[in-house]
């Protein structure tokens, strides 16, 4: 910047000196002319000093008579180059560029009058005409040809000032960027040191935001991504707790009692394979709810989409039921399906099936005795909201909100003496949150559980 701005005023301030050297120039010509028109030869002026600085050097001849004393080089103009990138040039004093020193008086032979002794030594030479005849010659040798000019002393100050104010803006811009560079690295190495933190396996590790800028939304990303990261290792390390804590039970049974027939305490008939079998059917529940539950998380291309009648695909998988709630004595109440029609949802029929056993499942195993459940259909907002209302025991508010954790189960009514694993619920919820709906629970006004599944209706 400081070079474009150098260059150009230069070539602005250059062109305005060639322009007022022209006028100035020009002026004495006009006066030459008059007076030799008056006085009929060049003689008065090679022995008259004083008329001829009067005439070049205005400014520098006090007392002397001149009609023109008033010429163009007393008064300095604005230049008329409209590229000039300054006009600090303006304020010269009149006479500070010194070019009647510098002018040349010739006669029409080219012998010198005043000035210089040999025409050609001016670099700038223009003839004197009178009524289209040639009565003498002007020289001029312009400033900026001469070593110590005033239009040089000038551009040198100039360009000293510059220089000056250049390497000041220089100095500041150089501060100025190594504070807002410390500012602007200083959030970043905060985040390089938390993502260190992060690699080493410390979840806990927070970044403090210092603005609200993009650098304060990558820190405020950072510690979202440290808290999943956080929540997700308790997760995985309580799913191998709970893992573990499950296979362990019917493993130790089996176990135990494998030893005692060997060792002879006890005999392996009939009964006790039964036994066995029992445990081995329980570990092939939580292997399967694990297999299937790992395959809900990680295969979602699993799921055929198709139109499914959704009462009509409850009604099915209820059917199947129908003798173990007759064992257990437990009375359903489902005549709204019977009414309800067809409600037509995209979904995967039989993951939607498994959805429904598993409900039907826990109504089995935990309801009481001579228990009942209630089944509604209905629509809200082009959705279909299917309801399933059993009867005592209920679930406390506390149990309810962990009831789709996986292996969670509530103590006392719901615990593995019934066979589960923990694992339905958290099925339930992979499968209807795939088909884009929601399930939730809720206290039943029969005393027992109410879980409402809701999905999108197509074709209404």
């Amino acid at each position: 910047m400081f070079i474009f701005i150098y260059m150009t005023f230069s070539s602005g301030f250059n062109n305005y000196v060639e322009q007022e050297e022209k006028k100035h120039v020009a002026s004495v010509k006009q006066q030459l002319t008059e007076l030799y028109v008056e006085l009929g030869s060049w003689q008065p002026i090679t022995q008259n000093t004083q008329l001829w600085r009067s005439i070049v050097e205005p400014e520098n001849a006090p007392g002397v008579p001149n009609a023109n004393k008033q010429t163009s080089n007393s008064q300095p103009k604005q230049p008329t180059d409209s590229a000039s990138p300054s006009l600090l040039w303006i304020n010269l004093p009149a006479g500070a560029l010194k070019t009647g020193q510098r002018i040349s008086l010739y006669d029409q032979n080219k012998t010198v009058v005043m000035g210089r002794e040999y025409l050609h030594d001016n670099p700038s030479v223009e003839p004197i005409l009178l009524r289209g005849k040639i009565i003498g010659w002007i020289g001029l040798v312009p400033s900026l040809l001469v070593q110590s000019s005033p239009a040089k002393a000038f551009l040198s100050a100039q360009f000293q000032n510059y220089f000056m104010i250049t390497s000041f803006i220089v100095l500041l811009a150089f501060v100025m960027a190594i504070a807002v560079s410390r500012h602007l690295i200083k959030p970043i190495k905060k985040i390089l040191a938390g993502t260190s933190e992060l690699i080493k396996g410390n979840f806990t590790s927070r970044i403090t935001v210092l603005s609200k800028d993009e650098l304060g939304t990558l820190s405020n990303h950072y510690n979202e991504l440290a808290l999943t990261l956080g929540k997700n290792q308790r997760s995985r390390f309580q799913w191998v707790s709970d893992t573990s804590h499950e296979l362990r039970t019917p493993l130790t049974v089996l176990r135990s009692h494998l030893l005692a027939v060997q060792d002879g305490v006890f005999v392996a008939d009939e009964s006790r394979i039964r036994l066995l079998l029992k445990q081995v059917d329980k570990l092939n529940c939580i292997v399967d709810d694990l297999a299937q539950l790992a395959h809900s998380d990680t295969a979602n291309l699993t799921y055929k989409d198709s139109d499914v009648d959704l009462v009509s695909t409850f009604t099915q998988t209820l059917e199947n039921y129908a003798v173990r709630f007759e064992q257990r004595g437990i009375t359903v109440d489902s005549h709204d399906l019977n009414n309800a029609g067809k409600f037509i949802i995209s979904g995967d029929k039989e993951r939607l099936q498994q959805v429904f056993i598993n409900l039907l499942e826990n109504t089995c195993r935990y309801t009481h005795q001579g228990g009942q459940l209630n089944v509604k259909v209905g629509t809200l907002d082009r959705k279909v909201v299917l309801t399933l209302q059993d009867s005592t025991p209920g679930v406390s508010p506390s149990d309810k909100q962990r009831l789709f954790e996986r292996f969670y189960r509530v103590e006392k009514s719901r615990n593995r003496d019934f066979g589960g694993s923990g694992l339905g619920l958290a099925l339930c919820e992979q499968i209807v949150e795939a088909h884009d709906g929601h399930i939730t629970l809720h206290d039943s006004p029969l005393g027992g559980l109410e879980v409402k599944i809701t999905f999108p209706l197509i074709g209404r």
